[in-house]
């Protein structure tokens, strides 16, 4: 039987332990890494990501592959219970991998839930008793499920082979894609001694929009959702009238609207400064003062070309610092409603002293503004208003 959930998804008889932590908000993504060689023609990372060897935590790119330390702080920042390891193919980086997983594990202890997508490619017994002996909890794997063979089937019974030792969950993910229903509908059918199938709703990223619609997608006005994915997941769900095989259909508004959202509520408590004030939807809203590097077109290219250049960085963070200290000394400010924030070259502060002080501020060279920003590790703007 189909049942809705609070979180705009849908399953049948319960969802993986994974999800449930997900939907909350209370997992972080841990992208390994962007190297894969399986080529899926819907692969939805951006430039940033696909086919480069980096390592982000949620919106963070760690200053290095190894750098634990990083991940553990922006976890810390989440309120995390557990995070999901992402790729690209992780098993192409199995060492960090394990890695992350004991480092974490040590950190947050056995409780701390790590879930893990892998495609087929790449699978080994060998490789997958080495997840299971970092800790992994939960793996996913993603089979080519439209032309799903005997050798894929095989590498799934290798990891429930490790289920009795390891005692962890293996699971299916899957995107879904629209008309598809006679070949998941098979599928299912193969794999019904799994602990979990989880379909997505199909997505379009932004390398591959020429070429989705170039395959005759279409994408709903106002989301990244393909037209007819959510009609082909719930024909799909319909026709399985018994089993008892957990299934859940994550919606992109589930995604978006929950995931993503809880995820941001959490780490909003953490990172509000005296000086801001929340929004009605859970953002930042503040003042700040900017120099020469200001939002607008390749904002982000020129602030990593100046931290490229470590003399003209050490002396633009050197004019910031001055001058916020002039604002402090000359207006008699509290100190923590000025604050030097390094990594995006500019000075936040409160509204009542960015609007008093915007005279001043522009007389000494500087541009005042009022942002409004998401709470997260690269505070997008949502609004900027400048004074």
């Amino acid at each position: 039987m189909i049942q809705k959930t609070k979180f705009s998804s849908y399953k049948i008889n319960d969802i993986a332990n994974g999800c449930k932590f997900c939907v909350l908000g209370e997992k972080s993504v841990l992208f390994i890494t962007g190297l894969c060689r399986r080529g899926c023609y819907y692969c939805p990372l951006p430039s940033s990501r696909k086919n480069l060897d980096v390592v982000y935590i949620n919106e963070r790119k760690l200053s290095d592959v190894d750098a634990v330390d990083e991940a553990i702080e922006e976890i810390q920042l989440c309120n995390s219970e557990g995070i999901g390891i992402t790729g690209g193919d992780p098993l192409i980086v199995l060492q960090r991998v394990e890695k992350f997983v004991k480092a974490l594990k040590k950190k947050f202890g056995k409780k701390f839930h790590i879930h893990i997508y892998l495609p087929t490619q790449n699978v080994s017994f060998g490789r997958l008793e080495r997840l299971a002996k970092s800790g992994i909890d939960e793996i996913r794997f993603h089979p080519d499920f439209l032309h799903f063979d005997q050798n894929e089937r095989k590498k799934i019974d290798l990891a429930l082979k490790l289920k009795k030792k390891y005692c962890w969950k293996v699971g299916v993910e899957i995107p879904v894609i629209p008309k598809t229903e006679k070949k998941l509908v098979d599928f299912i059918q193969q794999i019904q001694d799994i602990d979990f199938l989880n379909l997505n709703e199909f997505e379009i990223g932004t390398l591959n929009t020429e070429l989705m619609l170039g395959k005759g997608f279409d994408i709903i006005k106002g989301s990244n959702a393909i037209r007819g994915s959510n009609e082909t997941a719930m024909k799909v769900l319909s026709s399985i009238k018994k089993t008892n095989l957990k299934i859940h259909y994550c919606t992109a508004r589930t995604k978006d609207a929950f995931q993503y959202v809880n995820r941001l509520k959490k780490r909003l408590k953490n990172v509000k400064k005296p000086l801001d004030i929340i929004t009605e939807t859970n953002d930042l809203l503040r003042g700040a003062i900017y120099f020469s590097i200001r939002p607008g077109f390749d904002y982000q290219k020129r602030l990593d070309a100046l931290k490229k250049n470590k003399k003209m960085f050490r002396d633009y963070v050197n004019s910031l610092h001055l001058f916020a200290n002039y604002l402090l000394k000359q207006y008699d400010l509290p100190e923590n409603l000025i604050e030097l924030d390094k990594e995006r070259l500019r000075i936040l502060t409160s509204l009542e002293i960015v609007s008093n002080l915007k005279d001043e501020i522009k007389k000494k060279g500087f541009k005042p503004a009022i942002v409004e920003e998401i709470p997260a590790y690269d505070m997008p703007i949502l609004r900027l208003e400048w004074l």
